[in-house]
């Protein structure tokens, strides 16, 4: 019984440590932040051929609509240098206090990658 007990107990500590593992390094490559005017919710991801891109929602936190959000992501070495830079549109209008999916395909992969909102026009009762 002893020895079923030692195995239950490292099998336990070998799950938990790679639950625990998995979870920092979802948390290196995920982030949110917000700007006044958005607030961005991002992670990385890869296209369907396995090429990085960065995916996520930009949310307009104030009343008026904009349209033509431009997303730009650098992408980061191991020394926080930028070592790429890449800008997509996140498609269609985006309202007041509402969300939409954005995409932003990468050239190259890095450690860590800054997000933020390069433009975007004013729609409606935007600005």
């Amino acid at each position: 019984m002893a020895v079923a007990s030692k195995r239950l107990a490292a099998l336990l500590l070998a799950l938990t440590l790679g639950a625990c593992a998995g979870q920092a390094r979802e948390l290196g490559m995920a982030a949110s932040f917000t700007d006044g005017r958005f607030q961005v919710e991002w992670q990385t991801a890869q296209t369907t051929k396995g090429a990085p891109l960065i995916a996520g929602y930009v949310q307009n936190t104030r009343g008026g609509g904009v349209a033509n959000v431009r997303m730009k992501v650098e992408t980061l070495d191991a020394q926080g240098q930028v070592i790429g830079t890449a800008t997509a549109l996140a498609p269609g209008y985006l309202g007041g206090f509402s969300r939409t999916y954005f995409e932003v395909p990468l050239e190259t992969a890095g450690v860590g990658y800054r997000v933020s909102v390069a433009s975007w026009d004013p729609a409606g009762n935007g600005q």
